[in-house]
């Protein structure tokens, strides 16, 4: 809907009433105002409706509607939202047009599921007598055992080899390869691009800067945490339905064996070479300020090897401004002349959901906040920005100041203007790596009474002046594209005296190698959004801890990664929601033998949508749609409650309403008719007990339940979503989606399978 003045009725008004009206003082000016305000409502109505007549365009509560009218099947939703099924609906005249080619199959799943996916007709990868009126070249009889590449995509959605006739169900790999099957190959994994930009509207985007490695600053890796992490491809948008989705569309691991070839032949000058380097280049790499072309990018192995002298080293490119990189390994070398030069990277990494800090848009988690910090009709708040970039730093306002180059400058000038009822907001607006040790008493984070303070990881958008000025904007946020690494422990003092409201401090987008320790004092409140808190290369053994005082500190995560949690004395309350909290990095299955991750004695608990992989004690609890790992011990089990949540047995917590494993424990006695004997109930917890593709901290499917996951865990959340930290990510409903959807568009006496690759 337009802008729309609000005096516009009053305007219209004839010249002599206007007159009248303000030698009286203006009465009838403020009643048009009101009028306006009413007429600008059912305009915005009017718009609505219009709006929602299509499926672009309308709300979410009307899709099922517009479904119904184009004869739609009706599926469930599924995502953040609640929503994903917008393109089904819009498309489903085209796949009737299409039904059954293959190129609109790889369609419909991609709509009624959310993942990218690629359909693969099974009879086309048999060996068989070819017609001479249909030739294959490519369909060779025999696989080359020389080619490296071909073998590693066999089985998968793009190989190249043939395979001998199979019978069995085509779910299973051995029956896989028969005539009347189809596989529906999709990725459940995302790819999460961190990047470089220069965007008016959204402010600069400073790049990732690869950590150094233990080898000395010609070799590093792109992980700023200094981890092996496979790159993922930065997948291209598939905007036609006609055509078939290739490997530069979907979020896969990239090999350094095909980029390889892809370099090697675009030096050579082959046509249509370089393909993996462009509309989005699958990664980038700035050197000493300038992005270097494909030319000057070699893909190779850079596994430790030997350097002649009994230590390691890795292969080094032999001539300047070159890099060498290895995509599998996440690792990068630089010539020695090239050492000190500053190195930034546009590279994407995967991950299951939108949670801990990450490029993701987090809109809403900011709106969630800002109206603190940002009251109508308020001044506006300090505001700071931080950059690594010396192009940015400056305190002159018509270049787009204040912006420093450190956390740590910026945090010294919040402090140094910091009084009772002020507020804040620290916007870093770039991807870098912050080393600076923030854990020094000349730089604790103060929080005096009743004060808000903001440290975000956002855009800061200008506005052009002309004559090449321009200023940021005062209010405006945009909190998509950064992750910016912050290489330290956080201190941080409420100060807040006697009978004095405590203050409240947010982190939203941050990833924090160190700790964030609450010093003696009084803070009312600790917000942690998309943050990732305590990470390190190898494991996630730091988060939240609490010293004395503090006594009405409540402590919010809000889709974030945490080490654990100790709260002392604090007594606000800890809500988790849509949260991971730890790791489970030990083979011992034994409850009570994990580690005590949420220490809050004196707290009161919320748990939703979260998953614990260690212990946990509080005062109270109130928990749903969760997976404990570790036992619970609650002290006052006559409050709260635990629903459609995975709790070990031994634990100690309020009444538990449809529960894993209890709930099957229940059913399984009712059914014998009798008490179950100890081995048939270390069967069924054994049985009953979460699988998880990865449960350490800095792989890519961390958090991610297992395909194997038993259903009472994997469906057992509340409307038959799954427990934990996956539970608004829906993938229930995106398989059952795709299992009603193959129903209606497979071709006759066909079987299809869904087959996931990551």
């Amino acid at each position: 809907m337009a802008e729309r003045a609000p005096d516009r009725l009053y305007r219209l008004l004839p010249g002599h009433h206007l007159a009248r009206d303000a030698e009286e003082g203006r009465a009838l000016e403020a009643l048009m105002r009101l009028l306006a305000d009413e007429l600008e409502i059912v305009e915005a109505d009017i718009d609505t409706l219009y709006d929602n007549w299509f499926i672009e365009t309308c709300e979410p509560w009307a899709i099922p509607y517009i479904g119904e009218l184009v004869g739609a099947r009706p599926l469930r939703p599924f995502g953040e939202e609640g929503g994903g099924l917008r393109a089904h609906v819009a498309n489903t005249l085209a796949y009737r047009q299409s039904k059954g080619a293959a190129a609109a199959l790889e369609q419909m799943a991609r709509d009624v599921t959310g993942w990218p996916a690629v359909a693969v007709e099974f009879f086309q990868r048999l060996v068989w007598s070819q017609n001479v009126n249909h030739i294959r070249p490519a369909a060779l009889g025999a696989a080359s055992i020389r080619d490296a590449e071909a073998a590693r995509m066999t089985g998968g959605p793009f190989e190249t080899a043939t395979h001998t006739g199979a019978a069995g169900p085509v779910a299973g790999p051995s029956g896989r390869y028969n005539i009347p099957n189809l596989g529906l190959f999709v990725w459940r994994l995302q790819a999460y691009a961190l990047g470089f930009l220069s965007s008016a509207e959204d402010g600069y985007l400073g790049g990732p800067q690869p950590s150094v490695s233990s080898l000395g600053p010609g070799f590093r890796r792109f992980d700023p945490l200094g981890a092996d992490r496979a790159l993922f491809n930065r997948p291209r948008a598939d905007v036609d339905l006609a055509a078939r989705a290739s490997a530069r569309n979907v979020p896969g691991r990239l090999d350094r064996r095909i980029l390889y070839r892809d370099l090697e032949a675009l030096r050579a000058g082959a046509p249509g070479a370089g393909d993996w380097f462009r509309d989005p280049p699958t990664l980038q790499i700035r050197l000493d300020g300038a992005t270097l072309p494909p030319e000057r990018l070699h893909s190779c192995n850079l596994e430790d090897r030997d350097d002649g002298s009994g230590g390691i080293t890795w292969r080094r490119p032999a001539t300047a401004g070159d890099v060498l990189f290895d995509a599998e390994l996440g690792r990068l070398s630089l010539h020695p002349d090239d050492e000190g030069k500053p190195i930034e990277t546009a590279f994407a990494h995967g991950a299951p959901f939108d949670i801990g800090a990450g490029p993701q848009d987090r809109r809403a988690s900011v709106g969630a906040w800002r109206e603190d910090l940002f009251p109508a009709g308020e001044p506006d708040p300090f505001r700071i920005g931080v950059s690594a970039r010396s192009a940015d730093v400056t305190d002159d306002p018509d270049q787009g100041g204040p912006v420093v180059a450190t956390l740590s400058a910026a945090i010294a000038r919040w402090n140094a203007q910091a009084a009772p009822g002020a507020r804040g907001v620290i916007t870093v607006i770039d991807n870098a790596t912050y080393p600076q040790n923030l854990a020094i008493a000349s730089r604790v984070i103060q929080i005096p009474a009743g004060a808000k303070l903001a440290i975000v990881a956002a855009g800061w958008p200008t506005e052009d002046l002309g004559g090449g000025a321009f200023r940021r904007m005062a209010t405006k946020l945009s909190p998509i594209n950064r992750r910016p690494n912050v290489r330290s422990d956080l201190r941080v003092r409420g100060t807040a005296a006697g009978g004095g409201t405590p203050g409240a401090l947010v982190l939203d987008g941050l990833l924090i190698e160190g700790e964030i320790r609450i010093e003696d004092g009084s803070l009312g409140r600790l917000e942690l959004r998309h943050a990732t808190v305590g990470a390190a290369a190898a494991s996630l053994a730091k988060g939240v801890r609490v010293l004395g005082g503090n006594e009405l500190l409540g402590l919010l995560a809000d889709h974030a990664i945490l080490g654990r949690i100790e709260m002392g004395a604090a007594a606000g309350g800890v809500t988790l929601c849509d949260a991971i909290l730890g790791e489970d990095r030990t083979a011992d299955p034994d409850p009570t033998a994990a580690p005590l991750l949420l220490d809050a004695p004196d707290a009161d608990l919320a748990i939703a949508r979260a998953t614990l992989f260690g212990r946990t004690t509080g005062r109270t609890l109130e928990a749903e749609n969760a997976i404990f790992k570790g036992v619970v011990d609650v002290a006052r089990r006559q409050q709260g409650c635990v629903r459609f949540s995975f709790v070990p047995v031994a634990s100690r917590t309020p009444q538990r309403y449809r529960c894993a494993p209890d709930l099957v424990l229940s059913a399984e006695k009712a059914r014998l008719g009798r008490d179950l004997t100890p081995a048939e109930r270390a069967a069924i917890l054994m049985r009953i007990a979460p699988q998880f593709v990865s449960s350490a901290f800095g792989t890519d499917a961390f958090g991610q339940l297992a395909l194997a996951c038993p259903p009472e865990i994997a469906e057992g959340a509340e409307g038959g979503a799954a427990m934990g930290a996956g539970f608004r990510h829906g993938e229930p409903f995106r398989r059952a989606n795709l299992r009603d959807a193959l129903q209606e568009y497979l071709p006759f006496g066909l079987e299809a399978a869904a087959v996931c690759v990551t």
